[in-house]
């Protein structure tokens, strides 16, 4: 079941002060919980690569796994990883790892093979370079 970006973000969630009393919040003390509530098998719906020249066009979706310290995001449509020690770190390496391998193979389109044709396909129908 895919989780919404929103549900990646950090929420602040308001505390209560026990010597004041139990209805009053404390609103400038704020909790991060982000981390922690992520399941290891998450799976999110990515549209950005965070690099000028490429518009996803079509959404593409990242499972989250972990092994070892280490938080993996992939994305199988393409056959691409990206690692990190977060959540964060592992989505923006995947997706500065998708922006090379987009522009790797467009450099080689001659000399792909079928596995990497069929990757190509499957980039061109999700992202498409912006002219300038």
């Amino acid at each position: 079941m895919p989780t919404t970006m929103q549900d990646l973000r950090r929420q602040p969630i308001n505390v209560v002060d026990e010597e004041k009393g139990s209805n009053q919040e404390i609103r400038d003390k704020k909790i991060d919980k982000t981390e922690k509530t992520m399941p290891l098998d998450a799976e999110v719906l990515v549209g950005s690569l965070r690099d000028g020249r490429l518009r996803v066009l079509s959404p593409f979706s990242v499972r989250f796994s972990s092994e070892g310290s280490s938080i993996i995001a992939e994305a199988t449509e393409f056959n691409e990883f990206g690692f990190g020690e977060n959540w964060s770190e592992a989505l923006l390496d995947l997706q500065y790892a998708i922006v090379e391998l987009y522009f790797s193979l467009e450099g080689g389109q001659d000399r792909l093979g079928s596995d990497l044709q069929n990757v190509w396909s499957v980039l061109q129908q999700k992202i498409q370079k912006i002219q300038k």
